[in-house]
């Protein structure tokens, strides 16, 4: 579960900035937390803000983060990502921490950047059950060099020399680009003296994070499950979609690609087999009106469509055919199996293309399902019917602002000390938390002026 994260100079984020899910002393909606190792932690969070306020630039940075430790940092993207409105914070470093719950134990883990030299300026691990306990620290002296250090304690003498090469070679130029943490788990993957290590590598794995134009892959995987596929099939009845069930049809994949000219296809393939290759979940294509799934099968490509059945069984309705809720949906309604295993799920525009009431009712279900297990539903939105105290907590809320010099600025409907009986939505929208769009009204005239109608 995440506990918190702070973000400082990545994006619209200039300043440091908190994002805390740690439950306050609010007794309604008891549903909504969890309880860990005698701490509270909220199951959701909903961010709410004006166009241009931060929002997504939030969870990129989450995003972005997160490609940093899974993939490291020479397959990511660092160009213009510093706060750019002042020139000066190019040399500032991008720092991201996130403290977590993973493994039965709290972490504390972050890192900080350089934006011009594409490296790692300190990197930080802490176990913080019971007091903190150093994992490692590694940081910069004020002449530039290398520090590190560590709490840990190894069972034999030999563990303890291993550690030691391994905190030597981190301290070498040639691996500023690399996570000490990524590092150490290359080179000793399953031994068991480095579980903190692995604890927070599959807490970030397994965090999913899903943009407006995401697919979820493994559709088709899910539906091989007899159970899964009706689920599936009830859900997307339930929202009203007027599908009946959904299925897969196997394709021949060469046909797939048939008018694309053969050096191209096979180039095309491979990449497919490399992705498939790396991941557990199906790749998904557009092809013309269809969904294509590609997965692999002792070492092979094949492909399925996926068709739905809106009521009559002699014609079934490819995937152009439905309407863009329902395929927002497509994407939303799978990540229910992930949240059952206790992961979190992170999405910008909960609301995009979704009916108020559909998106209502997705977060009701996710509480439903998420009763007895530890997951986490974090989403932007700009539907402010959620913003509901019969529906949502108050430390829930949480709100993103666009300040004076274009910075964004996160907090909590919780510092307002709001009444659990306030009607919030209208005082939202009326200006008395923030975080709603300021329209200039010279600015309006000028263009009236501008456009004014010949005779």
């Amino acid at each position: 579960m995440l506990i918190r994260f702070a973000v400082e100079n990545h994006l619209s984020f200039k300043d440091m900035t908190e994002f805390n899910m740690s439950a306050g002393k609010i007794t309604r909606h008891s549903d909504h937390v969890a309880e860990k190792n005698g701490k509270r932690i909220l199951k959701g969070g909903f961010i709410f803000g004006a166009n241009a306020s931060g929002k997504t630039n939030f969870i990129r940075a989450i995003s972005f983060a997160k490609k940093i430790v899974t993939k490291g940092l020479s397959n990511v993207s660092c160009d213009k990502k510093y706060f750019r409105i002042e020139s000066s914070c190019k040399n500032r470093p991008g720092i991201f921490q996130f403290d977590i719950f993973s493994g039965n134990h709290f972490y504390s883990y972050g890192f900080a950047m350089s934006y011009t030299n594409i490296n790692i300026e300190e990197e930080w691990l802490y176990q913080v059950d019971e007091g903190d306990k150093c994992i490692f620290l590694r940081s910069k002296s004020e002449n530039g060099e290398i520090e590190f250090s560590s709490d840990i304690t190894f069972s034999t003498a030999s563990q303890q020399e291993r550690f030691n090469v391994y905190s030597d070679d981190i301290k070498n130029p040639k691996m500023e680009k690399t996570l000490f943490l990524s590092d150490v788990l290359l080179r000793s993957p399953d031994d068991k003296e480095y579980q903190p290590f692995r604890d927070v590598m599959e807490w970030f794995q397994k965090l999913i994070i899903v943009f407006p134009d995401s697919k979820y892959g493994g559709i088709t995987q899910l539906m091989e499950d007899d159970s899964i596929r009706k689920e599936l099939s009830l859900l997307l009845e339930y929202f009203d979609t007027g599908i009946k069930s959904v299925n897969s049809i196997e394709k021949n994949i060469d046909k797939i690609f048939a008018n694309i000219p053969k050096s191209m296809m096979e180039s095309l393939k491979l990449d497919i087999f490399k992705e498939l290759s790396e991941q557990t979940k199906g790749a998904l294509i557009q092809r013309g009106d269809s969904l294509i799934e590609v997965n692999l099968r002792d070492e092979d490509l094949y492909a399925s469509e996926i068709v739905t059945n809106h009521g009559n069984d002699n014609d079934l309705f490819e995937f152009e055919d439905e309407s863009d809720g329902t395929k927002r949906l497509f994407d939303l309604i799978p990540l229910y199996q992930h949240v059952r295993r206790g992961h979190v799920i992170i999405i910008d525009e909960l609301d995009r293309s979704l009916h108020t009431k559909a998106t209502l009712e997705f977060i009701k279900y996710f509480y439903k399902v998420t009763l007895n297990c530890p997951a986490q539903l974090i989403a932007t939105t700009h539907d402010s019917n959620i913003m509901d105290l019969d529906f949502l907590r108050q430390d829930e809320v949480w709100f993103v602002e666009r300040q004076e010099d274009h910075s964004s600025h996160i907090f909590s409907l919780n510092k307002f000390k709001t009444r659990f009986d306030k009607k919030i939505e209208k005082d939202y929208l009326l200006g008395r938390y923030g975080a709603i769009p300021i329209f200039n009204q010279l600015l309006l005239d000028e263009v009236e002026e501008g456009d004014s109608c010949a005779d």
